[in-house]
């Protein structure tokens, strides 16, 4: 309400129609460190003028067109954020998403296809009211069931085209898969990498990076408790983490100052040359071991591929995948001319497609998939890709 009466205000007093600019935030992997983020701004949403009389009146008046004003920029909001009722909505929308587009392509434009899938959804309910066809449920516990598997297997979606290209022997002939897969060649590549990270990662950046991780889930805690509306509060992670290490930081670099100035035997120029070096060795350290964060998150795959029954069901998956692209968008061809804008247009005002959403109805429950009767939040391969904004 507060946005609402500030804005009034302005117009009443100073004559100035304040432009509301939503402001979407939508991260990968956002609570971590170097996690990517998408910034999406919608377009403006000014004040009608000939509301300004009904505003002055107070009263129920004025409560009505605070409350038309703040419809109006909720969903503007909804325009530039993934918004899906639950969890596992949002796990579905991501998966179908990079199932159904064709190749790499921008961040964006994965935004805005997932967008469209998220509202389609929504709408899709919303015709069916609640009760879609079996075929689409069935489709549905197939996307979720390929995400689950993925997460067990501890791949990628992107990974798993590659898994056809392996010889046919692989599946059952252990040395093939240490032979065609370079297993000893990533392993020893994850040590060397590690090994460069260790000295300068263990002196300036672990002792910091352990106390900002504890004092931030520390904080996470107690934001989720007293929030009702944050699903895991990631968001107060980071920002915890941000603003405590920019005073451990150089605290520890101070300190490590002081202890090479009194216990040992350095020069006034060479103890300047360490201490000035210490920011470029935090920096290297961060980067080398991010690529052995990199080298061990990859090397999973590879050592799966040395159990037969995990070999078995990774080479499924191709296959699997396939099919799963084919239905998808044979479904979305299917359905898509009904959605109109959301299937045929490039462009789309985001804000008057939530406007025209809100006016179909309140969203109605989100079926349960055929194999459960109640719908969990199956794997968390949604963590490496957009998440929705924590409010």
């Amino acid at each position: 309400v507060g946005v609402a009466l500030i804005a009034y205000s302005a117009l009443e007093k100073d004559g100035i129609n304040i432009p509301i600019i939503p402001v979407g935030l939508n991260y990968f992997r956002g609570h971590r460190f170097r996690g990517r983020l998408i910034v999406e701004y919608g377009r403006p949403t000014y004040i009608d003028p000939s509301t300004l009389s009904a505003f002055k009146a107070g009263g129920a008046e004025k409560r009505r067109v605070c409350n038309e004003l703040l419809d109006r920029i909720a969903d503007a909001m909804r325009g530039v954020i993934v918004s899906t009722p639950d969890y596992e909505t949002l796990l579905l929308i991501h998966t179908a998403r990079r199932l159904f587009q064709s190749k790499e392509t921008t961040a964006s434009k994965k935004q805005d296809l997932s967008k469209r899938f998220a509202e389609a959804y929504k709408r899709l309910l919303l015709m069916t009211q609640g009760s879609p066809p079996k075929e689409w449920l069935q489709l549905q516990e197939r996307i979720l069931a390929y995400s689950r598997e993925l997460s067990d297997l501890g791949i990628k979606d992107y990974q798993v085209r590659g898994l056809d290209r392996q010889h046919k022997k692989m599946e059952y002939d252990g040395d093939a898969v240490i032979r065609e897969t370079r297993l000893t060649y990533h392993i020893f590549h994850l040590i060397f990498v590690l090994l460069i990270a260790a000295v300068p990662a263990i002196a300036l950046n672990l002792p910091v990076g352990l106390v900002a991780r504890l004092w931030a889930n520390q904080r996470r805690k107690k934001a989720l408790a007293a929030s009702k509306v944050k699903i895991h509060a990631r968001d107060v992670m980071l920002s915890e983490k941000i603003v405590l290490c920019i005073v451990l930081v150089p605290s520890l670099w101070c300190f490590y100052g002081l202890a090479m100035y009194f216990f040992t035997d350095m020069d006034g120029p060479t103890l300047a040359l360490a201490i000035m070096s210490l920011p470029l060795f935090s920096y290297i350290g961060v980067v080398t071991a991010e690529a052995g964060v990199v080298d061990l998150m990859d090397i999973k795959p590879y050592l799966m591929r040395l159990i037969p029954s995990a070999r078995r069901r990774m080479s499924a998956l191709p296959d699997t995948r396939k099919q799963l692209q084919a239905d998808l968008r044979k479904f979305v061809k299917e359905i898509g001319p009904k959605l109109g804008e959301i299937y045929y247009e490039k462009d789309i005002n985001w804000e008057q497609i939530q406007a025209d959403t809100r006016k179909l109805g309140q969203l109605p429950p989100v079926p349960p998939s055929p194999a459960r009767p109640t719908g969990g939040a199956g794997g968390d391969d949604v963590d490496d890709k957009k998440k929705k904004k924590d409010v």
